[in-house]
């Protein structure tokens, strides 16, 4: 089973043109994640059967990633990086402020999707906390 659709932002202002495009292919997926800007663009969120998705906020190298199978237990991505403290990134047309162990690189977060968008579930070389 693969992901049914992708959904994200595309901001004017404080306008929101949202967009959306049914089964998608990993080209469709990959080109979404790389044109968040954290500012334009600042969600994409990968939609399964039901409640399943994965989410992507951020943009320009800093990206938040969450996912979830029954919308009540969540899953955050964690980087590669034992960093401290709080980052503010605009993800969903609001900022924010992240712990910096949640903020991953632009590689991580496609590494995430791809997966989640051809078998609905989470990368396992990847860290996953439960939140």
């Amino acid at each position: 089973m693969s992901a049914l659709s992708i959904h994200g932002d595309k901001w004017h202002g404080v306008l929101n043109d949202e967009w959306h495009v049914d089964r998608p292919s990993w080209d469709d997926v990959d080109k979404a994640i790389r044109r968040l800007d954290a500012k334009t663009y600042t969600i994409v969120t990968v939609q399964g059967p039901g409640e399943q998705h994965l989410a992507i906020g951020g943009g320009s190298g800093r990206y938040i990633v969450y996912a979830t199978f029954d919308n009540c237990e969540f899953w955050n991505l964690l980087s590669t990086d034992s960093t401290n403290g709080m980052v503010l990134l605009n993800a969903g047309g609001q900022e924010g402020d992240y712990p910096a162990a949640q903020i991953v690189d632009q590689e991580q977060a496609r590494t995430a999707a791809r997966t989640f968008l051809l078998d609905l579930r989470l990368e396992p070389s990847l860290r996953w906390e439960r939140q």
